[in-house]
């Protein structure tokens, strides 16, 4: 794995979860990387739009969220960095 992937994905990380948790303040002690997100009901349909928004910055507007599961693609928060990765252009934020 090349140098800095890790340190991005961090930075993604804290950016996700600080975005989750504006939304979910009392639920920190419960989100961990791989907590489910959508199936547990931990994120309600607000967070969930603005974690779609959040991710159209990350990976562009190409990426239509409705031609994918969402319960599949983004059910926690590693799930979602995957995402990211697997989508972003080079070089993209």
């Amino acid at each position: 794995m090349p140098v800095g992937i890790d340190a991005k994905r961090m930075v993604l990380r804290d950016e996700l979860r600080r975005l989750i948790l504006e939304f979910a303040p009392d639920r920190e002690a419960a989100l961990a990387d791989d907590t489910p997100l959508i199936t547990s009901g931990l994120v309600e349909s607000l967070t969930l739009l603005n974690v779609a928004l959040w991710v159209e910055t990350k990976v562009g507007p190409e990426v239509e969220i409705t031609s994918f599961d969402l319960v599949a693609e983004w059910d926690s928060v590693s799930d979602i960095l995957t995402f990211i990765e697997r989508h972003r252009a080079p070089g993209g934020a």
